[in-house]
């Protein structure tokens, strides 16, 4: 096969676009020795006087010496908050919880002693009530920097407005104590709020009540998802307790109305229909689990008397209770 030889303007071509590409690569290569900033999306490197100096590390409450942060705070919405306390975080989501804040600090001269301070943003005082009395310590000596607190051997629980705040320790020290009550008390003086009362703690009657036991049931209350933001109160009568419990509804036709429904809730549950002689209107008295209950309205409070040893003292209770609500206020 003849093949045909190139022809002298065929060379010529060929020879200088091979010299236009060297050209261009000598180029390339030449300029990757010119920096332009302007074209750099590269994190830039810190000004040379502060490549010593520490960062101050933003605080949630002012430690008290030697205490400093260990690390920044962290913070925790309802969508993210298992990850902080997995298996506890429905409790706060029911109770209206909004945001959590915590930052841990550590001893500056002892690495093994460490402070952790949890921030619970409730939104409101008897949402941040209810996380604590749900958790509260029976017998836990008190905590008397707020109406609500108590302490343990090495951490402090309060409720501050609409905040619950736990400060826990790494281990328990008298020393460990006296740093766990000053934190609490900065973080009280740091974050004025306005100081509230649950207002349902006044109403449950004096005689019989056990202290320290006012509690409140955001949600799914008693095993039934009727009732919600339910207080309940334990007595004791002669070595033997009974729980009192009130809820601020609405509207008094919403109080009546909850009324025959839990009633029906606790018949279709097993319980047995008694007949009471109180002088309550529309009470309703049950037998369940060889205890007895008893639930009434007034205005807009939802109203009653459960796990009662017996008849009479479930009456007692309930109609001291319904007197107490004869004497407050009923506007929802």
């Amino acid at each position: 096969m003849n093949q045909r030889l190139p022809k002298k303007g065929e060379t010529w071509l060929s020879l200088a676009i091979l010299a236009l590409l060297t050209g261009i690569g000598i180029g390339i290569f030449l300029r990757q020795f010119h920096f332009n900033p302007a074209i750099f999306r590269g994190s830039p490197a810190p000004p040379r006087d502060m490549d010593k100096t520490p960062r101050p590390v933003k605080t949630l409450v002012t430690a008290p010496p030697p205490m400093t942060p260990l690390s920044g705070p962290e913070t925790f919405l309802p969508q993210n908050l298992f990850k902080k306390i997995n298996g506890k975080a429905e409790l706060y989501l029911s109770a209206g919880f909004r945001e959590l804040r915590s930052q841990i600090f550590q001893d500056a001269g002892d690495a093994n002693f460490w402070m952790e301070i949890f921030i619970y943003d409730m939104a409101g005082n008897a949402n941040a009530f209810s996380v604590f009395s749900a958790q509260r310590r029976s017998g836990a000596p008190a905590l008397d920097l707020t109406r609500y607190g108590y302490r343990t051997a090495n951490a402090v629980f309060l409720v501050h407005g609409p905040y619950y705040v736990e400060i826990i320790a790494s281990e328990p020290s008298e020393r460990g104590a006296n740093l766990l009550r000053s934190m609490a008390e900065k973080f009280i003086r740091e974050n004025r709020v306005a100081q509230s009362a649950v207002s349902e703690e006044d109403i449950f009657p004096e005689p019989g009540l056990v202290k320290n036991s006012l509690a409140m049931i955001a949600a799914n209350a008693f095993g039934t998802d009727l009732l919600d933001r339910v207080f309940t109160a334990a007595y004791e009568f002669q070595g033997a307790r009974a729980t009192a419990f009130l809820s601020r509804r609405k509207s008094a036709a919403e109080a009546a109305g909850l009324v025959r429904r839990y009633h029906a809730f606790l018949l279709e549950f097993g319980g047995k229909y008694l007949k009471t002689d109180v002088k309550i209107p529309d009470a309703r008295m049950v037998e369940i689990l060889e205890t007895f209950e008893l639930v009434f309205s007034r205005g807009p409070f939802l109203a009653g008397v459960r796990q009662s040893p017996d008849k009479a003292r479930t009456e007692m209770l309930a109609a001291r209770l319904y007197q107490r609500l004869q004497e407050v206020r009923h506007e929802p």
